[in-house]
């Protein structure tokens, strides 16, 4: 009875994990924002149109865009499907989450600015307009061609500053004519910065970002519609799993740092050895009747960002030890067509999941806001 080979279910739920909505619709677990792999799982009709379009695209919006998933993703050049919509994420914010931002030091300036990642290990200054009162720090707004003079006033004005102000300038002149006139309309008796454009070169930088609770529950997402790819006794619907699924689709309960982290941890080393090609892993297993699924994303030849562990439930039935995993290999070539790269099978001896317990994954004392 414990053998997972020896469990089915005949009949699946025709409705969505999430809703009472049929659910028609074909999921990838990995979000195709980070591009599509051949041969990769895909999770089909477990989800309604909906959700899968709505509900669980906003999760991974967040994710891809806003934290340091979305830092990478920009500068490693990752697109996704083509017809998705281009938002550049240190301009604007996704999902609730708040854009990114990379300061630099400018020596030409003589002090920081901010840069957006443009890939393979290139960034460009954002048009920005950087403002200092008569004592405090410098204040950096992004600019846009749709960025209006009255939200560019409202901004100002909500930073309090004391006059005299010192303001800088940074943007192309001949491609973006529109930031002298904001400047114009903003003063018009000021004369433009002598210098708009700074140093072409920088070292280094710091990046803040800031994440809602929907990041986490896109990585918890992730793993559990995995899982399901890979062990397909399961619907979905069980009992065992009513509590990942309210966390996942809960958008409006306030969710304090020991709830997320009793879905979501880390690994307190990689899980994956050192690939020579960009990769992302995707794990699912049960021990002892524990459901658990791993992702760490951006396996590089460089830095690694923490590999995520994520509980799904408990099958007090299942007694036997299972496993599968799937490393998503990107071509190093670049795009082949509509795939960014394939997905393989990998073992569990190329791996290292010898850990039975996870490092949470924000502070316990923190407060996330839905």
């Amino acid at each position: 009875m414990g053998s997972l080979l020896s469990r089915r279910i005949f009949n699946f739920m025709d409705h969505c994990l999430y809703c009472t909505q049929a659910a028609r619709s074909e999921e990838h677990p990995l979000s195709a924002a980070l591009g599509e792999f051949k041969n990769a799982p895909t999770l089909r009709d477990r989800i309604c149109r909906d959700c899968n379009g709505k509900r669980i695209g906003l999760l991974d919006e967040q994710l891809v865009r806003c934290g340091p998933i979305g830092v990478l993703r920009k500068q490693l050049g990752i697109e996704g499907r083509a017809h998705h919509d281009k938002v550049n994420p240190f301009y604007r914010g996704s999902a609730g989450g708040q854009r990114l931002k990379f300061f630099t030091r400018d020596e030409n300036f003589g002090c920081e600015v901010l840069v957006e990642l443009t890939g393979r290990g290139q960034g460009r200054q954002l048009s920005q307009l950087i403002l200092k009162g008569q004592e405090g720090p410098l204040h950096h707004i992004p600019l846009t061609a749709t960025t209006t003079i009255e939200l560019l006033r409202k901004q100002i004005a909500e930073l309090k500053l004391v006059a005299p102000l010192e303001a800088r300038l940074i943007f192309d002149p001949p491609t973006e004519p529109w930031a002298a006139d904001l400047f114009k309309q903003l003063w018009p008796d000021r004369e433009l910065p002598e210098s708009t454009l700074g140093a072409d070169r920088f070292q280094g930088g710091i990046v803040q970002i800031q994440v809602t609770n929907r990041y986490f529950r896109a990585i918890a997402k992730t793993g559990f519609h995995y899982f399901l790819t890979q062990f397909p006794n399961y619907s979905g619907h069980e009992a065992i799993f009513s509590d990942i699924r309210e966390f996942i689709t809960n958008d409006e309960r306030e969710l304090v740092a020991a709830r997320i982290n009793r879905f979501v941890r880390v690994h307190n080393k990689p899980i994956a050895p050192i690939a020579p090609v960009l990769a992302h892993l995707l794990c699912a297993e049960i021990r002892e009747g524990v459901c658990l699924a791993h992702f760490e994303p951006f396996i590089t030849p460089g830095s690694r960002l923490r590999a995520f562990a994520i509980y799904l439930g408990v099958d007090p039935a299942m007694t036997d030890y299972a496993f599968r995993a799937h490393g998503h290999f990107y071509y190093a070539q670049g795009k082949n067509g509509r795939y960014s790269g394939e997905a393989l099978e990998i073992s569990r001896d190329q791996l290292d999941l010898e850990e039975t317990s996870f490092d949470p994954v924000i502070e316990p004392a923190a407060k996330v806001e839905p």
